[in-house]
């Protein structure tokens, strides 16, 4: 799998940063969608799958429920989890719609 990008967040009270990943979309001989994979370090540990019906559709939404997984994320609601040194903001990806109400920047 090909990494397509890597963003790094911050944990307060931790020196040691969050790193979650999105691979590039790939097509499996024995399926008839796409899928992305997304990886989100601990303490999360996320590793799945997000499936389209295109390549451009599995990545949209591999960029969606990663973020998805951040914004809802208890780390992020009680304000330990941050970007660039600020906490409890904006996280540097976009956020799903559903998340409008905490977090900024929607998709």
């Amino acid at each position: 799998m090909n990494l397509v990008c890597e963003h790094r967040l911050d944990l307060k009270g931790s020196r040691q940063q969050l790193v979650a990943r999105v691979y590039a979309p790939e097509l499996p001989e024995t399926e008839t969608s796409w899928r992305c994979l997304i990886e989100i370090d601990a303490p999360f540990n996320i590793e799945r799958f997000v499936y389209g019906e295109t390549s451009l559709q599995s990545l949209v939404l591999a960029i969606s429920t990663m973020s998805a997984y951040l914004y809802g994320s208890d780390s992020y609601k009680s304000g330990r989890l941050g970007s660039f040194g600020h906490f409890g903001g904006y996280l540097g990806i976009p956020a799903p719609g559903a998340f409008l109400d905490v977090a900024p920047f929607p998709f």
